[in-house]
C-alpha cells in the first residue's frame, strides 16, 4: 500500500469520530443500567480517488459496551472493547487488545475517557531495544486517540423538550496529539426532530466539519466534510437504534515526502446499529 493511501486511511479513521451521530428528542435520556451489555455494529464504506485511481474500502467494526454502576447518581461507567476483524490481521493490528473506559451521565456527558492496551501484533519482549518498545507504545497511543471518538460516539442530549420540527445544534472541538501526529477538528451539527411514532423518535441531521492534521512523516492535511444523515432513538430503551450518514469530504495534503501538494475527494457512508444483548 502506498504512503498516500495509508495517510488517507488514517484520515478516514479520524473522521469516524466526527461523523454526525447525534439527535434530540421529546425529552431524551440515556437509560443505561448496570449489568447491561450493548453491542454496536459500525458498517462503513469509504470511496476516494487519488492521482486518477479510484479506491473503495469497506469495513465493519463491532463495539461491545459493558455497563456498571457509576460513582454518582445519574452516572454509569462504561467499559468498551472492539471485536477483532479479518482486516486486523492484514493491517498487523488486533483491536481486541485495547480497552476503552468512560463515565457517562444520563444526559450523555462523558468524563474520564481512558484507553489501555496496544493493538500492534508484534510481541514486546525483554530483549526488544528500548527505542523499538517506545515506538510501539507511541503507535498504540496514537491508535487509541484515533478510535476513542468512534467508540464513545454518544452525544450530549438537549435539556429542552423538543416538538416535531424543532432544531438544535451541537458544536464539538476534538483533537489528538503526540506520536508524531497532531489533529484538530471542529464540528457543527444541526438536528431536526422529524417524527415520533410507537416510542421511536426520528431525526434528520446536517453537519459540517473541518479537520487539520500535521505529521512528521506525512506532512499536513486539511479535510472539509459535509453531509446528511438520519437517526432513530428508542425513547423506552433510552438509546439510539440506528444512525446512518452520507458525507462528502475534500482532502488537501502537502509536504508528503517531497511529492508536492495533492488533493483527494472522499465519499463516506456509515451506519451505526445498537442492540441490547
Amino acid at each position: 500500500m502506498s504512503r498516500s493511501a495509508v495517510v488517507l486511511k488514517i484520515v478516514f479513521v479520524l473522521l469516524l469520530g466526527v461523523i454526525p451521530l447525534f439527535g434530540g428528542g421529546v425529552k431524551l435520556y440515556y437509560k443505561l443500567k448496570p449489568a447491561q451489555t450493548w453491542v454496536c455494529s459500525l458498517s462503513s464504506k469509504n470511496e476516494f480517488s487519488f492521482m486518477g485511481e479510484k479506491n473503495i474500502d469497506r469495513a465493519k467494526r463491532v463495539f461491545v459496551y459493558k455497563i456498571s454502576k457509576g460513582k454518582k447518581r445519574g452516572w454509569v461507567s462504561i467499559t468498551a472493547h472492539i471485536k477483532p476483524s479479518i482486516k486486523d490481521k492484514e493491517s498487523g493490528m488486533d483491536m481486541s487488545r485495547m480497552s476503552f473506559k468512560a463515565d457517562m451521565h444520563k444526559s450523555g456527558e462523558l468524563r474520564h475517557i481512558k484507553y489501555s492496551g496496544n493493538p500492534m501484533m508484534v510481541q514486546q519482549s525483554a530483549e526488544m531495544p528500548p527505542e523499538m518498545k517506545a515506538m510501539m507504545d507511541q503507535q498504540g497511543k496514537m491508535i487509541g486517540e484515533m478510535y476513542k471518538n468512534a467508540v464513545f460516539w454518544f452525544p450530549e442530549l438537549p435539556e429542552e423538550t423538543l416538538q416535531i420540527g424543532d432544531e438544535f445544534d451541537v458544536q464539538r472541538a476534538l483533537g489528538t496529539g503526540g506520536s508524531g501526529m497532531q489533529t484538530k477538528t471542529l464540528v457543527r451539527q444541526v438536528f431536526t426532530l422529524e417524527n415520533i411514532n410507537k416510542g421511536l423518535a426520528y431525526f434528520s441531521v446536517k453537519q459540517k466539519s473541518l479537520t487539520k492534521t500535521k505529521s512528521k512523516i506525512a506532512g499536513k492535511s486539511e479535510t472539509k466534510m459535509s453531509g446528511k444523515g438520519e437517526a432513530i432513538f428508542d425513547l423506552k430503551a433510552g438509546m439510539w437504534l440506528e444512525v446512518t450518514e452520507k458525507s462528502k469530504a475534500k482532502i488537501k495534503m502537502s509536504g508528503m515526502g517531497g511529492m508536492g501538494d495533492m488533493s483527494s475527494d472522499m465519499k463516506i457512508v456509515s451506519k451505526y446499529e445498537m442492540e441490547l444483548r
